[in-house]
């Protein structure tokens, strides 16, 4: 209340999150420039000395940028809503692309369409934006677990917009 007095706004904060790094990982927080985005994401790994390394912070880091940028829905393809998942094959099923179209490549066409979908839904399928997208998140993640000998995994993340609307 003293801080809507003083600024002369309706400050709300309509969600928090808190994290604490459960076993070996790390918790990065990032705010994108102008303060409208901010991001706190887990990444685990399955050994401590791997936290240390500097190629693994560099990947939490990117890990930030990436959810600021491509802002993601959920993780990963299971965590997806079934409720959602079904929405978007119907929108799918309904597109005017699949007028004239053999009956047999129509549910390839539908496919193909919630693979765009999931391209943008989902993090660990988005285009990884350093890399000019050509490669996803999973892909990139998957190069340097090879690199480093070791196992990784984005465990949560938490993206804010101010004005956002928090979901019901």
């Amino acid at each position: 209340m003293a801080l809507v007095a003083k600024l002369g706004e309706n400050v709300q904060v309509p969600r928090h999150v808190r994290m604490e790094v459960t076993g070996n990982g790390m918790v990065a927080a990032y705010i994108h420039t102008g303060a409208k985005v901010g991001v706190l994401v887990e990444v685990g790994a399955g050994k401590e000395s791997t936290v240390g390394q500097d190629q693994f912070k560099q990947l939490v880091k990117d890990i930030t940028l990436q959810i600021a940028a491509g802002n993601p829905s959920v993780l990963s393809r299971d965590q997806a809503p079934a409720a959602v998942i079904a929405k978007e094959r119907e929108i799918a099923a309904q597109s005017d692309r699949l007028k004239g179209k053999p009956s047999q490549a129509v549910g390839r066409i539908i496919d193909g369409m919630l693979e765009k979908f999931y391209q943008t839904y989902c993090l660990l399928d988005q285009g990884f934006v350093k890399r000019n997208s050509e490669i996803s998140v999973k892909e990139h993640i998957a190069s340097l677990v090879g690199q480093l000998s070791d196992e990784i995994t984005i465990r949560r993340f938490a993206r804010f917009q101010v004005g956002e609307v928090p979901p019901a």
